[in-house]
């Protein structure tokens, strides 16, 4: 049997970081997939994992073989085998064309595309909770301390105010065009995890003071960006500041925020871990052209983005 799942990539437009504490994050799920074939045979054998980017990975019995980079769909297997008695042998094949490492969710849509794949070996529609819960096992070894936000976008696609453990909210997606800036710098994500929980640890007030603040602007933005574009723009860019005196951010990144909004983007934020990846842009129709002039200046490729409403899907079913 071979079943063949795409899952959006997303952009977190705020949020990153307090989501992790119990905080709302606001977040996209947009026009960028990845892409996961399952191919499972009624027979005893090593597992394969293949990636068109990482290589080749097998798997006998719990032992891994492979580069560390597929570790995390190597749980999400172990996970299926033992929680739903499959006996048989799998063949995996996983591209993306999310960039890694650049705060789009990339591990994330392909643990959810992996896991719907899995679980439509035994369910004919695989209950959602079941899905986010299976995904979640890879995301916990890909980043340590995840909030799920990644998860919830490329399972439920749209744009989704989440709260840890809490659940979503599906909003209205607002006006407007997202330009993606890729700084060039890779980050890790589990790193600058560390570095916010070492924060909270050695200045709890200024954590805390942060936390609630970015949380306010997240709520704010959710039930703005429907209509006051300006605000929506003020308000992002003032989530960007806050992610600094977080620590997450550094100089080639702020160049990117401030050269978009003088070339006339409404505001600018990092969006992910930040440490590296991307720069989100808040844009009209008008303004798009010259944003993009003004990054590409600077020698960071842009990206268009827009909300999409569907989730997870199964684009080939053998």
């Amino acid at each position: 049997m071979k079943i063949v799942c795409k899952a959006p990539g997303k952009v977190i437009i705020s949020g990153e970081h307090s989501v992790v504490y119990g905080h709302p994050a606001l977040v996209a799920a947009v026009n960028v997939y990845s892409k996961v074939s399952v191919e499972a045979f009624n027979e005893i054998g090593a597992h394969e994992i293949f990636s068109d980017k990482y290589g080749f990975a097998k798997m006998i019995g719990r032992a891994f073989s492979g580069p560390s980079q597929l570790k995390p769909f190597a749980r999400i297997i172990d996970v299926f085998r033992d929680s739903e008695g499959f006996k048989g042998r799998l063949r995996i094949r996983i591209s993306s064309d999310i960039p890694p490492a650049s705060g789009m969710g990339s591990s994330a849509s392909l643990s959810v595309a992996l896991a719907n794949a899995l679980l439509k070996l035994v369910y004919e529609k695989p209950f959602d909770e079941k899905v986010f819960s299976l995904a979640m096992e890879g995301e916990k070894v890909a980043h340590v301390n995840p909030s799920g936000v990644d998860v919830a976008a490329a399972l439920w696609g749209g744009l989704i105010l989440f709260v840890k453990d809490k659940g979503i909210e599906k909003l209205e997606a607002g006006q407007g065009v997202f330009l993606l800036a890729d700084s060039g710098l890779e980050r890790s994500t589990k790193d600058m995890i560390l570095k916010v929980a070492s924060l909270k640890e050695r200045e709890p007030d200024l954590f805390n003071i942060i936390m609630s603040s970015i949380s306010d602007v997240t709520i704010k933005i959710s039930r703005l960006l429907q209509t006051d574009m300006v605000e929506a723009g003020r308000l992002i860019t003032l989530n960007h500041l806050l992610l600094s005196l977080m620590g997450v951010s550094n100089s080639r990144l702020d160049s990117l925020v401030w050269t978009s909004i003088s070339a006339g983007a409404y505001g600018a934020k990092l969006t992910g871990g930040g440490g590296g990846g991307c720069v989100l842009t808040l844009v009209d129709e008008g303004s798009l052209n010259a944003v993009e002039e003004a990054l590409r200046n600077l020698n960071a490729s842009t990206m268009i983005l827009r909300t999409v409403e569907k989730g997870v899907y199964t684009e080939e079913l053998e």
